[in-house]
């Protein structure tokens, strides 16, 4: 007998795509099987890649999917080739599709990824506190959503490889460093030659930055917002891999916004 996982969620990032298998328990909430992530310009085609990969897991095809992306071109490029015509994937593109409010000044602007983050996060972990999530990819974001459900915005900076490759191609003979590495420990400082130096800059400065941002968030969610206990820091992303340990009390969830899409997929009825 064929064995049918359950909801399959897709997320196109600027650099990679994610799948994600997930089933929800008897709270509604996702349960990881299997997560990947593809590297978009190593991949020829994205629904191949997506095919050859469910196919190792399963001979049948699935029957829910929910994609979501922030490059609109790569996921449309996926939707027009989807390799399976019993399972029309939901396209999550538009904020009015996540129970989220917005207090910003252009809502149809803030990215699709940033408000299923903070959606999954106060889901999964933080109930009725408000949640900082922190997401380290090719952008670093860091937002706040308060206790009743609004997302109040938060903040963007390049993340560890966008920073990574500005020194390489904006400078003369600065190497271009392989960030994507998940040391256990700090770099040390002072560097004492150039790759050494520029590591500490990139990962000490990437956690100083979240840090203060963090913090001047978790200041404003109770100052601006009311807010009567600190918010739940959550942090996702590759990059956040790395920043996570270092950040006191945070709490790392691999590929959160895959855990966004499936709830919303199960909460629309596509989980059967």
């Amino acid at each position: 007998m064929q064995h049918r996982p359950g909801l399959l969620t897709i997320d196109i990032g600027n650099t990679r795509a994610k799948f994600g298998i997930f089933r929800m328990d008897q709270n509604g909430l996702p349960d990881p099987v299997r997560i990947e992530a593809r590297v978009l310009d190593q991949t020829r085609c994205l629904a191949d890649e997506l095919q050859e990969w469910w196919q190792m897991l399963n001979t049948a095809g699935p029957v829910q999917a929910v994609v979501a992306g922030s490059d609109p071109e790569s996921r449309d490029l996926l939707i027009d080739a989807w390799p399976w015509a019993a399972c029309r994937p939901v396209v999550v593109a538009d904020y009015r599709q996540i129970p989220v409010t917005l207090d910003v000044d252009v809502p149809e602007r803030v990215g699709i990824d940033r408000l299923l983050n903070v959606f999954a996060g106060r889901r999964l972990l933080a109930s009725n506190h408000a949640v900082i999530v922190v997401d380290s990819g090719t952008a670093t974001t860091v937002d706040l959503m308060t206790a009743d459900q609004i997302f109040r915005g938060g903040s963007i900076l390049p993340g560890l490889r966008l920073s990574a490759c500005a020194m390489h191609d904006y400078t003369a003979r600065l190497p271009l460093l392989h960030v994507d590495e998940e040391p256990s420990e700090l770099p040390a400082v002072p560097g004492r030659n150039t790759e050494a130096a520029m590591r500490a800059g990139l990962f000490i400065g990437q956690l100083g930055a979240v840090r203060e941002l963090v913090s001047r968030l978790a200041t404003a969610a109770a100052d601006q917002f009311g807010e009567k206990t600190p918010p739940v820091i959550v942090v996702t992303g590759g990059g956040g891999r790395q920043l996570v340990q270092h950040l006191t009390g945070a709490i790392y969830v691999d590929s959160l916004a895959l855990h966004g899409l499936a709830m919303l997929g199960h909460a629309s009825g596509l989980e059967s």
